[in-house]
């Protein structure tokens, strides 16, 4: 992917472009800072769910100006699943996300989830079922796992999988919630209401998509709204993820299927 930067040197056009890198991750994550102890929360409800078969999903990648080029893939193999989230700009990886698990009475049920990041060290987060806990590196302290727990990457499978399941949760002002961890030591519910069905212009055309937006509740609270596909087992087809203040949020538009 070629990209160009008009009346900057290279060396300009560098620094800008690994700049753009980095906020196009920070927009995904929360923002690097101490660990607090996280007080035991009331689990959402436990739905039932459908989980998607095997899918590799192509993006086109943007926050402001720059964009890149992303894929979600997901493969299910028996009672166990690998999953990926890989976004690049002009050759520079900026997403590397993994999840693996397999599944339970709630649906999708991480074992482990990492986050490769640009210049740094991994992180991971690992879902300790046989002590109810999950395991931060880093000096984080572990959290609860509740049931229903997902990651930052398997909520955006658990989500479809639960609209599949009861399409009434798709319809205008219904609404779905989930605990979902990153690799931090924090844990939150996020919880999902539709606003309904809207024509959206993608890479891959026009799709008749499902809007979801998450509830806000705290000033540093990700902001994630969702369109999902029924025709498309509720898959997203457009991912919007910002932090505060809210400014440039990175956004993945469908551009097409891999084999």
């Amino acid at each position: 992917m070629s990209m160009t930067f008009p009346n900057l040197s290279f060396r300009t056009s560098f620094v800008t472009l690994y700049a753009a890198a980095s906020l196009a991750t920070c927009a995904l994550i929360a923002p690097a800072r101490a660990a607090e102890p996280v007080a035991a929360e009331a689990p959402p409800p436990v739905y039932p769910t459908r989980i998607a078969r095997s899918f590799s999903l192509l993006y086109q990648m943007q926050r402001g100006g720059i964009s890149g080029s992303g894929e979600f893939s997901w493969k299910r193999s028996g009672d166990s699943y690998e999953s990926h989230l890989k976004g690049s700009i002009a050759g520079f990886t900026v997403l590397n996300w993994a999840s693996s698990g397999g599944f339970d009475a709630s649906g999708v049920a991480p074992a482990r989830y990492l986050e490769s990041r640009i210049g740094k060290s991994d992180r991971e987060a690992v879902f300790r079922r046989d002590v109810s806990v999950v395991d931060f590196s880093g000096v984080s302290p572990d959290i609860p796992l509740l049931a229903g727990t997902q990651d930052r990457l398997s909520w955006m499978v658990q989500l479809p999988a639960i609209l599949a399941a009861d399409p009434a949760k798709a319809k205008e002002g219904a609404r779905v919630a989930m605990y979902v961890v990153g690799v931090r030591g924090r844990g939150e519910t996020w919880t999902f209401e539709s606003s309904g069905a809207e024509s959206i212009k993608t890479p891959s055309g026009t799709i008749r998509a499902v809007k979801l937006t998450r509830e806000l509740h705290k000033a540093e609270d990700t902001r994630a709204e969702v369109w999902v596909d029924p025709s498309r087992q509720y898959l997203p087809v457009r991912i919007r993820l910002a932090l505060p203040p809210f400014d440039a949020p990175l956004e993945l538009n469908l551009a097409g299927a891999s084999s």
